[in-house]
């Protein structure tokens, strides 16, 4: 995996403020061709119940992926997510260690591209299996403006796993400064308006959205481990502005004892759909 390879011999994508949170990097290597990502594990890992929660890959996931999508991106042309798919295997260690992910063109054209890869663990194990579709849309002046004043708050680095800003956090709830309310049938999960959450635009960083939106189905299951997530599939239909907040809102589908179907909605502030995703889960005892 990654570790294989001399990390300050490689070029590195750039570093936002969601990639300083959680230490991600992601680089690419001709060697292989594909692009390699990676970050540090630790408590802040950890969901609603204290146990490790996949959600905490959101942003890896969406970075390795989204970034090797976007080098096909043609001149004049930005990429952005429309479709974000994960499998999840196993839980992320929450012991240090290091996670990896790699991610590698499957096609791409004028319109876009398809994209497909995996997170492991330092022992190989995979922990998810995913597939993003991005689409090439005009560069508008306003969003070139937006990117180019925000360079100075960008990076790039030329070194190993950085140590993440969310290391001073025991939950990943803690880490996007949020909590879930139950609202009758619902749970309302609401990101607050923090810049360290967006992405190059300014927008809610695509990764952030998958988290948010996992860890509010995650409190429709039931208590004491019975269920794990087993997938998530997410539609990005617009960019959302985070100055007012946005509320993510979570209802059961279906219910039953050994598989659960999960919607999410993000609201963006003005009440208009961001996101929609549907998330999986199954009984993880073996009656």
């Amino acid at each position: 995996m990654t570790a294989q390879y001399d990390l300050t011999a490689m070029p590195h994508a750039p570093v936002g403020r969601p990639e300083r949170l959680f230490g991600v990097r992601v680089t690419n290597h001709a060697h292989d061709g594909l692009w390699h990502g990676w970050m540090p594990s630790g408590p802040w890992l950890r969901g609603p119940d204290g146990a490790p929660h996949s959600a905490a890959l959101a942003v890896l996931i969406d970075d390795t992926l989204g970034i090797a999508g976007a080098r096909h991106q043609p001149d004049g042309r930005w990429s952005v997510t429309t479709e974000l798919s994960v499998d999840y295997v196993a839980p992320p260690p929450c012991d240090g260690s290091l996670i990896t992910s790699e991610g590698t063109i499957v096609a791409s054209h004028a319109r876009g591209a398809l994209v497909t890869g995996s997170v492991q663990d330092t022992d190989a194990q995979t922990l998810a299996v995913m597939t993003l579709r991005s689409r090439y849309i005009p560069l508008l002046p306003e969003l070139a403006s937006e990117a180019a004043a925000l360079q100075p708050t960008v990076g790039v680095v030329s070194d190993g796993p950085a140590a993440p800003d969310a290391a001073c956090h025991d939950s990943l709830l803690a880490v996007l400064g949020t909590s879930a309310v139950a609202d009758g049938e619902l749970v309302r999960l609401r990101v607050p308006g923090d810049i360290r959450l967006t992405n190059g635009s300014g927008a809610l960083h695509g990764g952030v959205a998958l988290a948010a939106s996992q860890l509010a189905a995650s409190c429709l299951l039931p208590a004491g481990g019975e269920m794990a997530l087993s997938s998530t599939r997410i539609t990005y239909l617009r960019q959302m502005d985070i100055s007012g907040g946005i509320e993510f809102v979570a209802r059961v589908v279906h219910g039953g004892r050994s598989f659960r179907v999960i919607e999410v909605v993000a609201y963006a502030p003005g009440g208009r759909t961001g996101t929609v995703a549907t998330v999986a889960a199954y009984a993880t005892n073996s009656h």
